[in-house]
């Protein structure tokens, strides 16, 4: 992580579900600007947090986040680097994970392949048609869907609400592809996201850190998941070019590692659905930004039964759908909408035969309070 982006962090320990955030420092002084391995400790309470291969754990249970995440950061970095104290156990978890992928494992090669080529694969413009990577397997159908649909999603919509030179955070960054699209807009970026190998790779794509995995997407099954190279470009952010400032870093949304008040905007795409008590979100958004900031959020909402019923029994009667639910939440928040858009299309390409469709609902949202 980037000396830099310290003033911009705090201490995500929770004590009787409080917030610390204590101001953090670097364990070694002598760290250089970039930190690829090291520790940032709590100048309050005292607690430690580990940096691997540049990236910052800032979550309140760093052993159960190493334990639950042990699939990408094993893949990364080696036993020497895990704290002794959790060690023994992190061993013992990595010799029991499956290798087999599933959907809502953001540590997973694959996983992470559908959202890099969300994030930063583009039809207008493209070099190669990469949807059409094996010529005798191409759809016709997936082909239309993708040549219509593909540059029109979530990501296309959010750059014309973020005002010009604005502290943004954005929470649930995955792969980090949202930053390069606001860099005319903001002077400083932070990306939080809980998975740590998209993390490392929101870094390699757009600080220039190293990554010692290969970016590949899915063609046609027949040779494997990931059967084709990805090609996408590296650039150097941050102070490394003197410019526009910009980080990643691991953290939590119940315990957003980030100033409070210290941000113009707070941006969450396609995350709210995932959690277990959907107004936890807005109540982040609003901890983060300061008075008069804006909150820009969006999703597909599709929800589990159990939290479906839940909304449905605390919504006004007059909300009649998920979209109206989700902006009574946000104003329950204090917020007010000031803009929304309904049936973005979001595609997700899964292979050559088969591609998913979502329709997003999205909006902008000032804090009034």
């Amino acid at each position: 992580m980037l000396k830099s982006t310290l003033p911009r962090l705090c201490c995500p320990q929770l004590h009787r579900e409080k917030q610390c955030l204590g101001a953090l420092q670097i364990k070694d002084e002598s760290a250089p600007d970039e930190i690829t391995y090291g520790t940032l400790l709590c100048s309050v309470c005292e607690s430690e947090y580990p940096i691997f291969e540049g990236v910052a754990i800032l979550v309140p249970d760093v052993r159960a986040y190493l334990l639950t995440h042990v699939k990408g950061i094993s893949k990364f970095v080696a036993d020497e680097h895990i704290p002794l104290e959790y060690l023994e156990d992190y061993q013992d978890y990595r010799n029991e994970i499956e290798e087999e992928h599933i959907e809502e494992d953001l540590e997973s090669d694959r996983v992470n392949a559908l959202y890099l080529m969300n994030h930063y694969l583009s039809v207008s413009g493209a070099e190669t048609q990469w949807w059409k990577s094996v010529p005798e397997s191409e759809s016709p159908l997936i082909t239309e869907l993708i040549e219509k649909y593909w540059d029109h999603g979530p990501l296309s919509v959010v750059p014309a609400w973020v005002p010009e030179h604005s502290a943004v955070i954005e929470l649930g960054c995955g792969v980090g592809g949202l930053y390069r699209k606001l860099k005319k807009h903001s002077d400083f970026y932070l990306g939080v996201d809980s998975s740590f190998q998209s993390i490392l790779i929101a870094r390699h794509l757009n600080l220039g850190t190293p990554y010692r995995g290969e970016l590949r997407y899915p063609g046609d099954l027949l040779y494997g998941n990931l059967s084709q190279k990805m090609e996408v470009s590296i650039e150097s952010g941050g102070q490394r070019e003197g410019k526009l400032q910009v980080d990643f870093v691991v953290g939590e949304i119940d315990a957003v590692p980030a100033i409070h008040g210290g941000f113009d905007v707070s941006i969450s795409l396609n995350a709210i659905d995932m959690l277990d008590e959907p107004k936890r979100l807005p109540e982040a958004q609003a901890r983060v930004i300061k008075s008069g900031g804006l909150c820009i959020q969006s999703g597909p909402y599709i929800w589990h039964e159990k939290i479906a019923r839940g909304l449905r029994g605390r919504a006004p009667r007059d909300t009649k759908d998920s979209a109206s639910v989700v902006e009574w939440l946000y104003r329950k928040s204090g917020f007010k909408i000031e803009d929304s858009e309904r049936h973005i299309p979001w595609l997700f390409f899964k292979h050559l035969r088969q591609i998913e469709i979502y329709s997003v609902h999205a909006f902008v949202a000032k804090k009034e309070t």
